[in-house]
């Protein structure tokens, strides 16, 4: 937990504003233009920079801090340090000890020295009502950062596998499509070889024959000696990187330095690399046995190269002798070549489905772990949201709706209908996300417009019209792996009575929304939280209900910043300081600061329900 212990500001808006801040609850009222939301932005903007600022706010800061004017903030870290940090919109951010010597190693432009959740009304309205998309999953992801890195880290791996992967099979389908398109250019000429005459099988003309067919043999061997070769190098190739990311796994390290738990590791330490260092041991002699292995087939390539152009001049000199063979011969060699060409195609294309349907196996075993990581991530997320729940209090509930964010995937069936020539789209649209992306990509890949209409009911014109469609514009390939994520439910006990009726903000009032959203992004974090006017249109009872006993609850873990117009916020929730700002139209000030009964005249005139919030304090706490 780290806090803001004091705030000055030179020129801008509020020029020589100075505050010592407590920990707790602090709320800052005002009429319009005394300049609150400016401090808010100020105190924001200090900590967080300029790093993915809206319009609007940037406006704000350069018509209210000024290109001159300079944010100074004391800090306490986590780790109990002090710090001063200092930022202005045109000069670079400053950061220094409590001795005043400058603190490096710390990337300030990035807002990420220390974090710190920041939120206008507007903000926290979008995200009650972005129900898809990342908004809402930020919320809950932002507070498992360390191991979702590593899940993404490991998510990124696999999706440039399966790219990788993806990249194969069309090049692999390419290559056999090429091959049939080859093989069907020689057309019948097996069976025009078969009907000629047969050819004496003795003499120089059998002497030819076997020549001929040598010459093709060599080719074969020529190809199969340098696929050999090269399978031989990619698992050389193979051994070595598996070496070295054994011996990167050397270096790690299971537990910190500083933890308790780093004798255990260390007892485990030595065995485990003297493992590994067997394991490397074996590459290495794998290796080298495959480098020996190497220098024999190169030694057997160059003797074959021998051979072959021995034989080569000798077919040569062949052909010379039968230049003045008769139409027949002549035919029937063209014809024989011909075959031959054929069975190479043929065999290549044999060999290209072999490879191809290596790599979909392949394939399988590359989806299936990606889906596994992208389940942790769903499973983090309902950690996150129980533990959410339990801190928002009895009226606010967080859910997670596994795999139900479908919008990656409705985008790219929309892209994908588009020159169908269908009426109708949203119906279909809707038939469409009925199927898988896994089972809609199999579908368009075998072309099986019948069990394309069984599945969606389009009818059979209809349904081929789509699916052609989707094969000119829809990779199956991407298809089959498009996003479908979480859809983070955040809801609200909207009942009157003992039962439970609850409803997602997005389906709430503008006031309701935030009163949904406020318990739960006090109970996120213990880094400081700076809320601007959250409370428009809110109803006084369910800011008493639900915001004002989440703020009860959690002052004591976080500092909290509200601008505010409701007194029931620094009334019901005693605040530990009130801080009022006015101005005289140019610049804006603190006209006063203290206590809840301090600023009580100002709260009275200044809020909405001023009287009755103290009034209400009265009776639960007693006093004047």
């Amino acid at each position: 937990m780290w806090s803001i212990d004091h705030i000055e500001i030179n020129g801008g808006f509020l020029p020589g504003l100075q505050r010592v801040l407590p920990a707790g609850l602090i709320c800052i009222i005002g009429p319009r233009g005394s300049g609150k939301s400016t401090l808010a932005e100020a105190l924001r903007f200090a900590v967080k920079g300029g790093a993915g600022v809206s319009k609007k706010r940037l406006d704000l800061l350069q018509a209210n801090v000024g290109n001159n004017g300079l944010v100074t903030l004391t800090l306490t870290t986590d780790a109990g340090l002090k710090h001063t940090l200092r930022r202005g919109l045109k000069q670079p951010a400053v950061l220094l000890t409590s001795e005043g010597r400058p603190v490096s190693g710390v990337d300030l432009d990035r807002g990420t020295y220390l974090p710190i959740d920041a939120y206008n009304g507007d903000e926290i309205e979008s995200i009650a009502d972005q129900v898809l998309g990342e908004t809402r999953r930020a919320l809950l992801d932002e507070l498992r950062g360390p191991e979702l890195s590593a899940i993404h880290l490991s998510l990124g791996e696999h999706r440039r596998a399966l790219e990788a992967n993806a990249d194969q099979i069309r090049a692999a389908r390419r290559s056999i499509s090429d091959l049939a398109e080859r093989i069907e250019e020689f057309g019948d000429v097996r069976a025009r070889l078969a009907a000629l005459a047969p050819v004496e099988e003795t003499g120089p003309a059998a002497a030819y024959n076997k020549a001929l067919k040598q010459q093709q043999r060599n080719a074969k061997e020529k190809k199969h000696v340098e696929d050999f070769l090269q399978t031989l190098h990619s698992l050389k190739d193979d051994a070595e990187n598996f070496r070295a990311r054994i011996d990167q796994a050397r270096s790690t390290q299971v537990s910190e330095e500083d933890s308790p738990n780093v004798a255990m590791w260390q007892r485990c330490q030595s065995e485990v690399q003297k493992s590994l260092a067997g394991a490397i041991k074996h590459l290495t002699n794998a290796a080298t046995a495959v480098d020996a292995a190497i220098a024999t087939a190169e030694q057997v390539r160059t003797e074959l190269a021998d051979l072959h152009a021995k034989q080569a001049a000798d077919f040569t000199e062949l052909q010379k002798m039968h230049q003045q063979a008769d139409e027949r011969s002549r035919a029937r060699l063209e014809l024989q070549q011909r075959v031959a060409h054929l069975e190479e195609a043929e065999a290549e294309q044999a060999r290209e489905k072999e490879r191809l349907t290596e790599l979909l196996e392949k394939r399988r075993t590359l989806k299936a772990r990606f889906l596994l990581e992208r389940e942790q991530i769903s499973a983090l997320r309902d950690m996150v949201a129980s533990e959410l729940t339990r801190e928002a209090g009895e009226k606010i509930r967080v859910r997670v709706l596994r795999n139900a964010d479908d919008l990656a995937y409705r985008n790219l069936l929309v892209q994908g209908l588009k020159g169908a020539g269908v009426r109708n789209h949203d119906e279909i649209l809707a038939s469409l996300l009925q199927l898988r992306p896994e089972q809609l990509a199999q579908l368009i890949q075998t072309e099986d417009h019948i069990g394309f209409d069984e599945a969606c009911g389009f009818g059979p014109e209809r349904a081929k019209k789509i699916l052609a469609t989707f094969r000119a514009n829809i990779d199956p390939l991407q298809l089959e792996v498009v996003e479908i994520d979480d859809v983070v439910r955040i809801e609200l006990n909207v009942a009157t009575s003992a039962e439970t009726i609850f409803k997602d903000a997005a389906e709430l009032s503008r006031g309701q929304k935030c009163t949904a959203l406020l318990p739960l992004l006090l109970a996120r974090t213990q880094n400081p939280l700076v809320v601007d006017q959250p409370e428009d249109n809110l109803d006084n009872h369910f800011i008493y209900e639900t915001v004002v006993s989440s703020i009860q609850r959690i002052k004591k873990k976080r500092q909290m910043i509200f601008i505010t117009h409701n007194a029931n916020i620094p009334v019901l929730a005693d605040a530990d300081l009130v801080i009022v700002m006015n101005s005289d139209g140019k610049i804006g000030y603190i006209e006063k600061s203290g206590s809840v009964d301090d600023c009580r005249e100002q709260i009275v005139d200044l809020l909405e329900g001023g009287r009755e919030a103290f009034e209400l304090r009265r009776k639960r706490y007693g006093g004047k």
